[in-house]
């Protein structure tokens, strides 16, 4: 961002908030650090400017630094996907969203906490604040997060969608939740949904609440390229779960590992893809604090 471009964007924060500190981002993980120094040193708001990736960072960092009942978090959309700001129901224009967090009260809610085989071959383990997932839609997201964001990050996610379209397998995994029998399931893909959408505006849990103590669970199976293109039109209007092929169903924990154990399954949690599977997904109750 300009320096002429991040002035008239701080002075839009600062009618509606007063005056603030800032810092920038400059790669990977860098908003986790931050948001993790502010809150272990006292800091009561933190503000994520950007999208998905970023407020998930900073949620991540808060509660690295056993914050999260004390600093709180307010969201300032700027990000391509937005997926969740369309849940917590933020305005996208910047003085707008200022505005909300001065007047919104703290509410209580709900994080993910995903246990994952890391792309070292160690154990990784990260927090999200609105949909993880596994499959397809991993696949996706790996892909564009690979490829270039010279047009800009809706287009690098179209084209990295219909790249696996037509390149994606469906898998075997075994399935675990809340501690009962495992089951084989053949899927698509699987959200873990704390929040509604995912991808760019696809309402994949279309009945998942922040702040109930649940995920939802929407397993998509094994549905043909042709079923998934006569059906996109549900899956981002959120009335697939009426499909023969797709489960419902309200969890806490549950636990995802290849059926084959050379399978290269991605795990994507809030649009980034740190890992695969086997993982284990579990809720945090009123986890964080969030002005919305």
């Amino acid at each position: 961002m300009s320096e002429s471009r991040w002035a008239r964007v701080r002075g839009a924060l600062a009618d509606g908030l007063g005056e603030l500190d800032s810092a920038f981002t400059t790669g990977p993980r860098d908003a986790t650090e931050i948001a993790r120094r502010e809150a272990a040193g006292g800091r009561r708001l933190i503000l994520a400017l950007g999208g998905d990736g970023t407020i998930s960072e900073v949620a991540d960092g808060v509660l690295a630094a056993g914050a999260g009942a004390t600093t709180e978090i307010g969201l300032i959309p700027r990000g391509t996907g937005g997926d969740f700001r369309r849940t917590i129901e933020v305005p996208q224009e910047i003085a707008a969203a200022a505005e909300h967090i001065k007047n919104a009260p703290a509410r209580a809610v709900d994080a993910g906490r995903v246990r994952y085989r890391a792309t070292d071959g160690g154990e990784g383990v990260r927090h999200f604040v609105n949909v993880a997932s596994f499959g397809f839609s991993s696949a996706v997201a790996r892909r564009a997060n690979a490829s270039s964001k010279r047009f800009g990050g809706r287009i690098a996610f179209m084209g990295a969608t219909l790249r696996e379209l037509f390149a994606h397998d469906n898998h075997d995994v075994w399935l675990t939740v809340d501690g009962q029998e495992r089951k084989r399931r053949r899927v698509m893909l699987a959200a873990v949904g704390n929040g509604r959408f995912f991808g760019g505006g696809m309402k994949i849990c279309p009945d998942a609440r922040i702040d109930d103590g649940a995920f939802d669970l929407v397993a998509v199976g094994d549905l043909t390229r042709g079923q998934v293109v006569a059906n996109i039109g549900k899956l981002f209007g959120g009335t697939h779960l009426e499909l023969e092929q797709v489960t419902h169903e309200r969890i806490t924990r549950l636990h995802a590992e290849p059926v084959e154990s050379d399978a290269d399954i991605a795990v994507e949690l809030d649009g980034e893809t740190p890992g695969h599977l086997p993982a284990t997904f579990e809720i945090v109750p009123g986890a964080l604090r969030l002005r919305a």
